[in-house]
């Protein structure tokens, strides 16, 4: 029983669309600088050394929310506007195997 409780939980993978999306919808939904974060932590484990850093910049904002949204903002139009027909999972990093 001590085992089972102990045990690991496993992380899911996500690309850094999901993981902005993610902290995008927090934002949107609880509009709370804790709520960006507490989102941030969640997807933070299950992405690419190579986009943590970016998690981390809204996360260690002064203002997490505000800069979520200001991030939002800013996105180019084709990111807001792409229809994805397949699997997020060519958007992880190929180079670290799951």
């Amino acid at each position: 029983m001590l085992a089972a409780m102990n045990a690991p939980i496993p992380v899911k993978r996500v690309c850094l669309l999901t993981a902005i999306t993610a902290m995008a919808l927090a934002a949107r939904i609880h509009g709370t600088d804790k709520a960006v974060m507490m989102t941030g932590y969640r997807v933070l484990a299950g992405l690419s050394p190579t986009y943590q850093p970016v998690v981390l910049a809204i996360m260690n904002a002064p203002s997490p929310l505000a800069h979520m949204n200001l991030y939002v903002a800013n996105l180019p139009q084709h990111i807001l506007e792409m229809k994805i027909s397949k699997p997020a999972l060519p958007l992880l990093d190929a180079a670290i195997p799951a």
